[in-house]
């Protein structure tokens, strides 16, 4: 009995110790339950409802008390739909079963609180199968914050590689510019003028290589007279930060001397040093094509003062009309031409038109209008009208000048004074008509006095022809003959000056006639003997 008695009381003393220690392993777990941030709660599969939770739990859905929480069930604490569409009852259901089936399940989910608002979350489920109950350990970790700062990670660290490869961007597109640029760029010390840097367009202008300037200095390429010039140059750069437009001469690699124009300022790096950053210009072509162009101007400006003298020794006046805005440009012998002051004319189309006589006005501008339509030349004489009443002829010509697409732009013209010719030519054209007048009554004359003379000398000759009939002496009858022959021969002179009036105006007719030229012959040689 001592020894059941023994056995019992050890028996039952291991019972306590065990009941301690799981009573231990129970409160230390319970409090890492009750005490983790996470939200924890235990789900019995039989009834769907949760049967524990902690306070992050509660606190986490926005739970008055565990008695509110412990009469919730998972699908009042998650909106009625996933983010990828699916009903959140039966999408977590699948979750479930993988968790009893797996084990252990995490995946993201989006919880609700009982005031509607959503959170992302992290849940881990857990299957426990405890005394012949089914259920499930849910763990959720509210990770919006954590994707708030995974988003604001990620964006930063996006917008960091954005920069730097925009940078890069920037750096390589300068690299380039630089090295490409058309004109010559170099980086200089500002204490012994060494070259730090020069790009390619710089030794293209000087005849060294990069590697043979990266080995000079400035003054290695600066003729010695420009020494003070420099110094006043490298006190502006001090003073000022930077220096030029400064015009000066460069010693080519050749030996040559050539001018460039240079432009800088000052530059101080990271480490404190500085620098001087010059862009500089080979010039020696602008100098020659100012040369050029001075000489072409010297020549433009020469050949302008003899038109001007031409011009002004011949009275003509040019002008020129802009046809979009009817903008008319005179010189001063327009003016002198249409007797107006240049304040007297409003320089425009209709105020030219204006100045021209009411009858030429049409005509003008119709030829106008068939010279800008490619129709026509323009080429007419007007008369215009003085404000003093006097009326000039003027002749006018002009071209038309065209854009690419051949729409007339402007028209660029003439003007000159005819109306001393045009007065001349009108006396002329009536000394002309007096004298063909005079010819016509001379012509007149002569045919009357033809047809006068022509008249009686008929009638001797038909006197004669009679006298032919009867029996005359031999002598008489000689006589006779030579009266009839001189009396034709004088018929025939009045029939030639009434042909000649015929000729004057223009009445001739030729006929064909058979005669003896031996009788007119001797016809001829009676009438001398005669």
């Amino acid at each position: 009995m001592p020894a059941s008695k023994n056995n019992l009381e050890q028996e039952n003393t291991k019972l306590k110790r065990a009941i301690a220690e799981l009573t231990y392993e129970r409160d230390k777990y319970k409090k890492i339950f009750d005490a983790s941030a996470d939200a924890y709660s235990v789900i019995d599969l039989s009834s769907g409802k949760f049967i524990e939770c902690n306070q992050a739990a509660i606190d986490m859905h926005g739970v008055n008390s565990m008695g509110n929480f412990l009469n919730l069930s998972p699908a009042d604490l998650s909106p009625e739909l996933q983010p990828c569409g699916n009903r959140s009852d039966v999408l977590a259901k699948a979750h479930i079963n993988c968790a009893i089936e797996q084990g252990f399940h995490s995946f993201k989910w989006i919880h609700s609180r009982l005031d509607g608002t959503t959170f992302n979350c992290l849940v881990s489920l857990t299957g426990l199968f405890i005394e012949g109950s089914q259920l499930i350990l849910a763990v959720g970790r509210d990770i919006s914050d954590i994707e708030i700062a995974q988003k604001q990670i990620s964006t930063e660290a996006s917008e960091k590689q954005r920069f730097k490869q925009a940078f890069l961007g920037e750096k390589e597109k300068f690299e380039k510019f630089v090295d490409l640029a058309p004109v010559g760029i170099a980086i200089n010390s500002i204490s012994d003028g060494s070259f730090e840097f020069v790009n390619e367009e710089f030794g293209r202008i000087t005849g060294y290589s990069v590697d043979e300037l990266n080995q000079m200095d400035y003054w290695q390429l600066t003729p010695e007279k420009y020494e003070k010039r420099e110094h006043e140059q490298l006190e502006l750069l001090a003073k000022y930060g930077q220096y030029g437009p400064y015009q000066k001469e460069y010693i080519h690699k050749n030996g040559n001397v050539y001018p460039v124009l240079l432009s800088g300022i000052k530059i101080t790096d990271s480490k404190g040093e500085t620098f001087i950053w010059s862009v500089v210009q080979d010039i020696a072509h602008q100098k020659q094509s100012e040369q050029q162009i001075k000489t072409a101007k010297e020549k433009v400006d020469s050949f302008a003062l003899r038109m001007q003298l031409a011009n002004d020794s011949a009275g003509i006046g040019v002008w020129e009309l802009d046809l979009k805005t009817e903008k008319l440009v005179w010189d001063s012998w327009m003016y002198k031409l249409y007797g107006i002051s240049e304040l007297e004319f409003s320089c425009t189309y209709q105020a030219w038109l204006d100045r021209i006589h009411v009858d030429d006005v049409e005509h003008n501008e119709r030829m106008l209008d068939e010279a800008i339509n490619g129709v026509g030349i323009y080429d007419p004489e007007f008369r215009v009208v003085h404000p003093d009443g006097n009326i000039r002829t003027i002749k006018a010509s002009a071209e038309i000048l065209r854009d690419s697409h051949g729409v007339a732009i402007k028209v660029v013209g003439v003007n000159y004074d005819v109306t001393e010719k045009v007065d001349a030519i009108r006396k002329l054209f009536d000394a002309k008509l007096a004298a063909e007048n005079a010819a016509q009554s001379k012509s007149d004359f002569l045919a009357n006095m033809s047809h006068e003379i022509r008249t009686p000398m008929n009638a001797i000759l038909g006197g004669l022809q009679l006298l032919k009939n009867i029996n005359l002496p031999e002598e008489l009858r000689a006589v006779l003959k030579n009266a009839s022959y001189s009396g034709q021969s004088l018929l025939t002179i009045i029939n030639d000056i009434l042909d000649y009036s015929k000729i004057e105006s223009n009445q001739l007719q030729l006929e064909k006639a058979s005669f003896s030229l031996t009788e007119v012959l001797n016809c001829n040689r009676r009438l001398n003997h005669t």
